[in-house]
């Protein structure tokens, strides 16, 4: 049955134990040399056990084909142990040559912070594992067990560490290796299931607190916080300020442009003194975890008014102090602009409703110029920046 009309591309192993040739031997390793992905089982190479050896007279089978349709039919698990010592090498060489040891995970975490190492990382690991996923279970793959988990370990906590957007190595390696890198990176506390933990996460503060130094400590944080900033502003917020090229805007893009300032500053002030550096990291989290407060000087509504206010008065006066009566009537103006923004966008479908949207832009445009606030040629960007500025904050504005 196996050699005549059988076809089960789910079979992953044949032995043989007897003697077979020609197209009876090519028959019978057909029965595994199917690939196979479904219900979650991914097959892509079968394993032939050859306890007679017959696998010499395969060549013979084979003649009858072209050189390039039979090329790497059959393969001996033998030519990938030095494969694999090599790869394995490769791999451990990164960070061995910068004088860091896989056994100190964090200080492998730290250079993988260099995004070019991090990527080049990625892909000898995955090759390393893919490899031992074939020789294993056989003992010339065991010595080799300990180091996959070290380094699957270390992969698994930069990414969660620099939050990229790389996934964590898994089906393409194997299911042998990946259940063995699996059960041991989460019995270190990392679920490659579960994305990283935000710095809003409650559960944040106990995270960083488990980190077994101040310098790991420091980076969890610095890492947090850049990725919730990023997740708000474009770091080119500027450009797009100016030139409103921008199809999307963040809600408020103005305070957390400032986030972003004070996260550079906090950094080169304080490099390499880690106490202090998680200290005014802590302060900066949790500023960004209470969101923007209401600003007593402006007393206008955080959420609806003041990202508005924020952009006229960046555009007006850029970062100089507003006079009091200067300050009053960029307030009047903010609430008069939110006010009949709040009116115009409460109808539904306004979005997708071309005639409406140009209604509201231009009486934007019409308010600003009444207003003398800004230089005349500032007015037609400025009220596209408002459109999407309003765009970006329908969900409160209309709440």
């Amino acid at each position: 049955m196996l050699l005549t009309g059988f076809d089960a591309p789910v079979e992953q192993v044949m032995y043989l134990d007897r003697h077979i040739r020609e197209a009876e031997l090519l028959q019978a390793i057909a029965r595994v040399n199917r690939t196979y992905a479904r219900g979650g089982v991914e097959k892509g190479f079968g394993i032939v056990v050859d306890y007679y050896g017959v696998a010499r007279h395969l060549k013979d089978a084979l003649e009858a084909y072209s050189d390039e349709d039979v090329e790497g039919a059959l393969e001996s698990l033998q030519d990938e142990i030095p494969k694999l010592r090599d790869q394995h090498r490769r791999v451990v060489d990164l960070f061995t040559s910068k004088d860091t040891a896989i056994a100190d995970a964090e200080a492998c975490v730290q250079l993988l912070g260099d995004e070019k190492l991090r990527a080049e990382f990625h892909v000898k690991l995955k090759q390393f594992l893919a490899t031992l996923d074939l020789v294993l279970p056989r003992p010339e793959g065991l010595p080799y067990v300990n180091d996959a988990k070290a380094l699957a370990h270390i992969q698994a906590k930069a990414r969660n560490r620099y939050r990229s957007d790389e996934r964590l190595i898994g089906k393409e390696v194997g299911e042998k290796v990946r259940k063995l890198i699996d059960e041991h990176v989460i019995s270190l506390g990392i679920d490659p299931r579960i994305p990283p933990i935000e710095i809003t996460d409650a559960e944040f503060d106990r995270h960083v607190e488990q980190e077994h130094s101040p310098r790991a400590a420091a980076s969890e944080m610095e890492h947090a916080l850049r990725y919730h900033i990023r997740k708000h502003v474009d770091e080119d917020l500027e450009h797009a300020l100016r030139y409103h090229i921008r199809k999307h805007v963040d809600e408020d893009p103005t305070h957390y442009e400032k986030l972003s300032e004070r996260l550079k500053g906090i950094l080169k002030e304080l490099e390499g003194r880690w106490d202090e550096l998680a200290e005014a990291l802590q302060k900066l989290i949790d500023e960004a975890r209470k969101g923007r407060q209401q600003d007593e000087a402006t007393g206008l509504d955080p959420e609806t008014q003041q990202p508005f206010f924020d952009l006229l008065k960046q555009e007006a006066v850029g970062d100089a102090t507003l006079e009091d009566a200067a300050q009053e009537h960029l307030c009047d103006l903010t609430v008069e602009l939110v006010e009949h923004i709040q009116q115009e966008i409460a109808i539904v479908g306004f979005w997708s409703r071309a005639q409406a949207q140009a209604g509201l832009r231009s009486w934007i445009f019409q308010t600003l110029d009444d207003a003398d606030l800004l230089d005349f040629d500032q007015i037609d960007p400025v009220a596209d920046r408002l459109m999407e500025l309003a765009k970006a904050n329908h969900h409160r504005l209309v709440r």
